[in-house]
């Protein structure tokens, strides 16, 4: 069976950088890498959708959202207008641990309620962690361990295996994941 993927969000992914940003200002991009991932798996078990549809990749600290880090690192390859959108939105200074702020509020009408909801608990529940326990946790993870090196993770090994009606979950993504509007 073919890996899940959906289409990343790019408006939500550039609003959740800057929602994370003025909730923990200099927030590190590894803790926003972290907290988007726990609150897209939440989201995930919870409404068989993710916030954002990022492809998450297995890196040397974790998961890794791939469409995040390229616009965190303001990378040259993304559209123009994304990249414009982007630098309007965040500032990064790099240094030892780049740091992450945000130039202005973020817009919160591109988020359902349960996309918020998910998005505080995470951030409630991870963004204050060790750096040394948030890697190991993510660790842990099967999504994250069952990927190639530097490869795409599985949407649906995000599903935890006591969830229950874990089959039905599973089936309702896969069959709704190519044309999910998130």
């Amino acid at each position: 069976m073919a890996a899940i993927k959906f289409k990343i969000n790019w408006q939500k992914a550039i609003e959740a950088i800057v929602w994370l940003a003025r909730g923990r200002p200099g927030i590190s991009p590894f803790f926003i890498a972290k907290v988007l991932y726990y609150a897209d798996k939440k989201h995930l078990q919870l409404y068989a959708r993710p916030i954002l549809g990022d492809t998450y990749i297995k890196m040397e600290h974790g998961p890794v959202p791939s469409g995040v880090q390229d616009l965190v690192n303001m990378n040259s390859f993304l559209d123009p207008d994304l990249l414009e959108a982007a630098a309007a939105a965040i500032k990064v200074s790099r240094g030892n641990v780049p740091k992450v702020k945000a130039r202005r509020k973020p817009n919160l009408d591109v988020f359902s309620p349960t996309d918020i909801a998910c998005l505080e608990g995470a951030l409630a529940e991870y963004g204050d962690l060790p750096f040394a326990k948030l890697r190991e946790l993510s660790h842990s993870e099967r999504a994250w361990r069952e990927a190639p090196e530097n490869g795409p993770m599985d949407y649906s090994l995000m599903l935890d295996d006591d969830l229950p009606d874990r089959d039905e979950l599973l089936e309702e993504i896969e069959e709704n994941a190519a044309y999910a509007v998130l």
